[in-house]
């Protein structure tokens, strides 16, 4: 076995230090590694330069640099592989989680809620964090880099809890996904232009991911925000329109029914009369309510006065939304007056008047227990009201109103 002169030695013990090792204990442990290593290679027919470069190549791609990095991770990032094993982990299951509760979203089979819920959670607050954290760690980052990780975490946590927020119809789900792709489009894709593509060499993956982002972006905030189609907008609003014309002509014809019993009411028993009174006056009660109640919410949403908003034209609010301000009204208890709880009450009042006064009338219009909807059972304020937009919200007062006006309508054809 060849033994390696001084000047070898030397020159192995300058070229580790040439190649990125600036620990002085990894410096010799590598040095004493790679002298055996030539020196079980040299023979009289191979020379120091060509068995040095072979030796160096048995250490990777990157060559020495990357065991200074391994040993630096190793030594001020301790718990990397159970963090590194755990992001994988989380990925995994997230992302099957995902998969399964979209099947089953699209299906309308129950637990699809459920697991979507807890596959953007883990995606979210377990996976995401770890691979920005580790990518941060894995190599020795610059101050524009430290930018770019936080950057793209905190935008991907925002569009992912936007998606989560679209899909189970909870609030502020639009704001959180415009902001996520704002902050992706004009805070990441800058630093990542200046900082990544004007110092790769490979300028047309570089360019490919600027495109890729801001398509992908594109797309990913307008089905965020998809709208209906046409002729189903048209026929609603149609639906809603007739809906409207029916309930004032229930209440003119409960008016003129009024009038004539009204006039009778000298000639009538005291019991007609009474019941007569009770239930136009419970139903005065109802109606006004709802009226103001819508009066109130387009008010909030659309920015305008009371008296403007008892105005409006219900077509005039074709384009709104206000999911969010109304759900804030309706459920926050932010206004003890104009709830959706105080409403129900108020219905569940009206029908136990209704009743005493003739047990016969159908009630079934004004029902307000639990709606199940693909197995799932939910509360009838939170299908009629939450997180819906204010076209809606009008619309399912007016049928609201429009069975309130119905029985009271057969009540009265009873008491004539």
């Amino acid at each position: 076995m060849f033994s390696l002169t001084e000047e070898q030695i030397a020159f192995i013990e300058n070229d580790i230090k040439v190649r990125g090792i600036t620990s002085p204990d990894l410096s010799i442990d590598l040095l004493d590694h790679i002298c055996c290593l030539i020196e079980n290679k040299l023979d009289e027919y191979r020379n120091f330069d060509t068995v040095y470069q072979e030796t160096i190549l048995l250490f990777g791609k990157n060559g020495l640099k990357e065991i200074q990095d391994e040993t630096n991770r190793l030594l001020t990032f301790k718990h990397y592989y159970t963090m590194n094993k755990t992001m994988k982990i989380s990925g995994y299951v997230s992302s099957l989680m995902i998969l399964f509760g979209a099947y089953l979203k699209f299906q309308h089979w129950p637990g699809a809620s459920v697991l979507m819920v807890f596959g953007v959670f883990f995606f979210t607050v377990l996976f995401l964090p770890l691979l920005f954290i580790l990518k941060f760690k894995s190599s020795a980052e610059n101050n524009r880099s430290v930018v770019l990780s936080i950057i793209a975490g905190v935008a991907s946590l925002m569009l992912c809890f936007g998606v989560l927020f679209k899909l189970m119809h909870w609030p502020y789900a639009q704001p959180l996904t415009i902001a996520g792709a704002v902050l992706l489009i004009f805070g990441y894709l800058p630093i990542y232009f200046i900082s990544v593509y004007k110092n790769t060499t490979n300028k047309i993956n570089a360019t490919a991911t600027v495109i890729l982002i801001i398509a992908g972006v594109g797309l990913f905030v307008a089905q965020s925000n998809y709208g209906i189609p046409r002729p189903v907008s048209d026929s609603f609003w149609r639906g809603v329109t007739e809906n409207e014309q029916l309930m004032n002509f229930v209440k003119k014809e409960n008016k003129l029914t009024y009038d004539v019993l009204e006039k009778k009411s000298s000639s009538d028993s005291t019991s007609n009369s009474t019941s007569l009174k009770k239930l136009k006056s419970s139903t005065i009660e109802l109606i006004e309510y709802m009226e103001n109640l819508k009066a109130f919410l387009i008010s909030n949403t659309e920015g305008i006065s009371i008296d403007a908003a008892n105005k409006i034209n219900i077509d005039d609010l074709r384009t709104s939304g206000g999911g969010e301000i109304t759900s804030e009204i309706l459920f926050a208890g932010t206004n003890s007056k104009y709830t959706a709880a105080q409403l129900k009450e108020k219905i569940e009042n009206y029908k136990s008047i209704i009743s005493k006064l003739d047990t016969n009338i159908d009630l079934n219009n004004l029902s307000t227990a639990n709606v199940v909807v693909y197995g799932e059972s939910i509360p009838w304020e939170q299908s009629n009201f939450d997180i819906l937009p204010i076209p809606l919200i009008v619309f399912n007062l007016n049928r609201i109103e429009l069975a309130a006006l119905t029985a009271e309508s057969a009540l009265l054809n009873k008491l004539h």
